[in-house]
């Protein structure tokens, strides 16, 4: 497979949110930067690419990995000019694994692993969606109907979203960076999450919330995929 940093930043920039320049022309041996591990503890996830953004780079966007992967139990290690990076990490086909934000000193990253499976968020609408809760199941009460009325759902919707926002308990289950989107338009990301049962809430740039409730997440059969659309 062949892997331009120009087709990468592309396609990175079609999926989701993220800053970078770079004007330094070299790479630093490992005693003069930072190093950043990527440990892919998954068992079925390939990592093909890894995109990094920053100031001491030659291309915004640049696949670090180039013609590498990080198969199931491997690791890499990437060693960058000392300053502050952001990484994205895809699949083969350009799903998002996931995404870091402010690395600024030595950092190891783990994909999966301690048991926690794959998910994947399909994003077929319109819209950009922002935010991606991952309730354990029944710990808030999300059963309200959004096919009701207009006037009916805003009320519900309003007081549900009022006690999401005001506990700060609450924010351990949301799983997207407030800097990451799933793009519109068929943007994949892929979240990791331990076997058991979930309610998850997804929620837009428009505010719309979308449910998927009772959901059981196990450890075999096949992975689980939520569309937005």
């Amino acid at each position: 497979m062949i892997k331009g940093t120009i087709l990468v930043a592309a396609l990175i920039f079609s999926l989701f949110f993220v800053m970078g320049c770079g004007d330094n022309e070299t790479l630093p041996d490992e005693e003069d930067g930072i190093s950043i591990e990527v440990a892919n503890n998954s068992e079925e996830l390939v990592i093909a690419h890894a995109a990094f953004f920053g100031e001491g780079l030659d291309d915004w966007g640049e696949d670090l990995l180039k013609d590498e992967i990080i198969a199931p139990d491997e690791v890499y290690t990437f060693i960058l000019p000392e300053g502050e990076y952001d990484l994205s990490l895809f699949n083969q086909d350009f799903f998002v694994i996931n995404s870091y934000f402010g690395l600024t000193e030595d950092t190891r990253i783990d994909i999966g692993g301690d048991g926690r499976v794959p998910i994947l968020v399909q994003n077929t609408s319109d819209y950009n969606l922002l935010l991606f809760y991952a309730f354990p199941g029944g710990l808030i009460d999300l059963d309200f109907d959004l096919n009701e009325d207009d006037e009916m759902l805003e009320e519900e919707w309003a007081e549900v979203w009022d006690e999401i926002w005001m506990n700060e308990d609450y924010l351990q289950y949301q799983l997207l960076h407030e800097r990451e989107a799933v793009r519109a338009e068929n943007g994949r990301r892929f979240f990791f999450l331990t076997p058991g049962n979930y309610d998850f809430l997804i929620i837009n740039e428009e505010v719309e919330p979308f449910l998927e409730l009772d959901i059981e997440i196990e450890d075999e059969g096949p992975r689980k995929v939520i569309t937005i659309d």
